[in-house]
């Protein structure tokens, strides 16, 4: 190592001017992701979310690449948040079918703590306008959702392997949970007769899960009457 590889401490006003972004970056965020989950990415104007946040309309431009690069930042920190959640799937205390009723469970866990973010997860769907400068951000954006729908798909595997689940097409499956799952979520943001409320939303969810350990379980699990029941326990992910 030469002395040109050593980087030099920050200085005390270097660390606050770094924090101070950060606040800055974070309250953007912030304001922007109830802007455009109340008026749509085409709805949503830049001076509005600077007004709501407390800072110039230069300012977001300082720190974000537009609109709809600051929409694409407010879908990595939900995809973020949401990778997170699914983390708490891998539990050993678990068995294999359990992990993939698991998933399920944590989808609501993180809806019903980050409404908001399950917006951009939900719904990612910056406008109309052409792509403008944040191809290296909506790749990994991609990148990053299907990595998680793999990861689920092989859990499916992973239960079928253990001889805990009928085989099945792991990824359509998976397609479908995950359409599912939003879909039932979705009727939260429904107008007036239509909408339904987070604790209901709690208890269809439960319904699925029921049904999918019912449908997905092996033969094996099942008692005379073809039921599975608390052989397999319907775990809850906190």
């Amino acid at each position: 190592m030469t002395a040109a590889d050593v980087q030099p401490a920050p200085t005390p006003a270097a660390a606050r001017g770094e924090r101070r972004r950060a606040r800055t970056r974070a309250a953007i965020l912030d304001a922007a992701e109830v802007v455009f989950a109340r008026d749509g990415y085409d709805g949503a104007r830049i001076e509005e979310i600077a007004e709501a946040a407390d800072v110039s309309v230069g300012s977001i431009y300082t720190h974000f690449d537009g609109k709809r690069g600051l929409y694409l930042q407010l879908v990595d920190r939900a995809l973020t948040l949401f990778a997170d959640y699914m983390r708490r799937v891998d539990d050993p205390t678990l068995g294999p079918l359990q992990r993939v009723l698991a998933g399920g469970d944590a989808y609501l866990r993180f809806h019903l703590d980050h409404p908001g973010a399950f917006h951009f997860l939900a719904y990612r769907s910056p406008g109309t306008r052409p792509l403008s400068g944040d191809d290296e951000t909506e790749a990994r954006i991609r990148g990053q959702v299907g990595a998680l729908l793999q990861n689920f798909a092989a859990e499916i595997d992973g239960a079928v392997a253990a001889g805990e689940a009928r085989p099945v097409d792991s990824l359509r499956l998976t397609h479908y949970l995950w359409g599912s799952w939003n879909g039932v979520i979705a009727l939260r943001e429904q107008p007036d007769g239509l909408r339904i409320s987070d604790e209901e939303i709690a208890q269809i969810l439960e319904l699925a899960r029921w049904m999918l350990r019912e449908a997905l379980a092996a033969p094996a699990l099942r008692d005379a009457d073809g039921a599975v029941g608390d052989r397999v326990p319907l775990p809850h992910i906190r």
